[in-house]
């Protein structure tokens, strides 16, 4: 079992916040841009304040014996 810890999940935090502004950034006038601009703005925010201090997530690997 690999779990996140902090760092980890910031990392994966972050890609996701560049991900969305380089979209916006090829796609400033598409149907979703203002959803993915107000996403941005305050999944952060959100992100920082209740979120960051439980990473819960973790990956099994699992076979057969």
């Amino acid at each position: 079992m690999v779990l996140a810890d902090p760092d980890g999940w910031d990392r994966y935090e972050a890609a996701k916040w560049l991900t969305m502004r380089r979209w916006l950034e090829a796609n400033p006038d598409d149907e979703l841009a203002q959803e993915v601009r107000a996403r941005l703005t305050e999944e952060p925010a959100r992100y920082a304040a209740y979120t960051r201090e439980y990473p819960g997530w973790g990956v099994f690997a699992l076979m057969p014996r």
